[in-house]
């Protein structure tokens, strides 16, 4: 079909924080190491899809040449755990696992790797640069602008 996206994508599992995730990672067609960006949702059981919001952003980001990791929230989809009674630092964890993962894909460019967090995501993305990892780039999207609790 003339305009249609191609791109490479597998399933993937890594361990978070206690926990097993589930999730996918997306490439734009083709063997050279691209950047990447770990996509993390928002609040409740937020799954790899978030709604249809990061199919959209991953079908963007794939466009532009990048690498795309997107993964079910613990206790959501494949992935194992409990998302209600998760900690933000716990989430915090499973997303810089998530990093890690996509850092360690033989089609990424490991020190190229941000994170993107939506909504409760956000405040996620916020707490793995500030305790736990050191992504190339951070984008909140949709984060509320007052303190978490």
């Amino acid at each position: 079909m003339a305009g249609e996206m191609t791109y490479d994508g597998e399933c993937v599992e890594f361990e978070g924080d206690g926990v097993r995730l589930s999730g996918a990672i997306a490439a734009p067609a083709g063997t050279s190491p691209v950047p990447g960006v770990v996509l993390i949702g928002g609040s409740g059981p937020s799954d790899r899809h978030n709604d249809g919001l990061f199919d959209a952003l991953r079908d963007a980001f794939v466009a532009d040449g990048m690498a795309v990791l997107t993964y079910d929230k613990r206790g959501v989809g494949g992935s194992t755990g409990d998302w209600a009674s998760a900690t933000v630092d716990q989430l915090a964890r499973d997303a810089a696992a998530g990093l890690s993962t996509l850092r360690s894909h033989r089609r990424v460019v490991a020190e190229a790797v941000g994170i993107l967090g939506h909504s409760e995501g956000g405040w996620v993305a916020l707490r793995v640069c500030a305790r736990f990892a050191q992504p190339r780039h951070l984008v909140v999207t949709s984060c509320p602008a007052v303190p978490l609790l």
